[in-house]
């Protein structure tokens, strides 16, 4: 019923009766919100979480009126991403409202050269952030390896877990249609399979563990709502 109460005043707030809901509440202050992925089979989901009238936004993908709409649940003061792969929107966005744009640093180990990255992005106007808490969010390194191999995605990415102990990850893992937990490079559909990668999986079981978190919000599957410690 909580819940419930919470969604109707996101469709009340954002647009009036009637008019297509941009955001889907997830928990009592997290939203979501996605869209197709143009260079994939899969969505994009990015998450909003909220805190009082300051709106913090996550693996921003962009879609029409993205903007309007979290401006009329509150000020957007940054946006996160988890991995350099999931820059999006997130520079328009960041012009736009003038929300820190937070970059994810990358370990000692990584090959990638993430100034590379983001210039080729366009992408010259931001803050690192590592390790510590920001915006009540606690940040976990997972770094599966040192370079991109093929078959090998996710090689360095952070996933939050919020004062809910709820886990926010970007690619790592997913949950699927049926309920399960799906570990990258395993989630990615394409044909054939991707066969699992043991660093992932072990990582991602470290994350949950060292968190204690129970419930995961994904970038690009289905939400797990429960049992995910179980689970890994």
């Amino acid at each position: 019923p909580c819940l419930n109460a919470a969604i109707w005043r996101v469709q009340h707030k954002i647009h009036p009766p009637g008019v297509c809901i941009m955001f889907i509440p997830v928990t009592m202050r997290i939203l979501r919100w996605g869209t197709p992925d143009p260079a994939g089979d899969w969505l994009m989901y990015g998450h909003l979480t909220l805190d009082e009238s300051k709106c913090i936004a996550l693996d921003t993908p962009f879609v029409p009126r993205l903007i309007d709409s979290i401006t009329r649940l509150g000020k957007l003061e940054a946006i996160m991403l988890t991995t350099l792969d999931h820059t999006r929107g997130a520079r328009y966005i960041s012009k736009k409202t003038g929300a820190r744009l937070l970059i994810p640093d990358q370990h000692e180990s990584i090959a990638v050269n993430p100034e590379a990255i983001l210039e080729q992005k366009e992408i010259r106007e931001f803050e690192r952030y590592g390790m510590d808490k920001i915006y009540g969010l606690k940040p976990f390194r997972i770094t599966v390896a040192s370079e991109r191999t093929s078959g090998v995605p996710c090689i360095d990415e952070y996933a939050f877990l919020t004062p809910e102990e709820e886990l926010i990850v970007g690619d790592i893992a997913i949950g699927d249609s049926a309920g399960n937990l799906v570990v990258a490079p395993e989630w990615f559909p394409h044909d054939p399979p991707h066969k699992p990668y043991g660093k992932a999986r072990t990582e991602f079981a470290r994350v949950v563990r060292e968190s204690g978190a129970d419930v995961l919000l994904s970038g690009h599957g289905q939400n797990i709502y429960g049992g995910l410690k179980e689970k890994i």
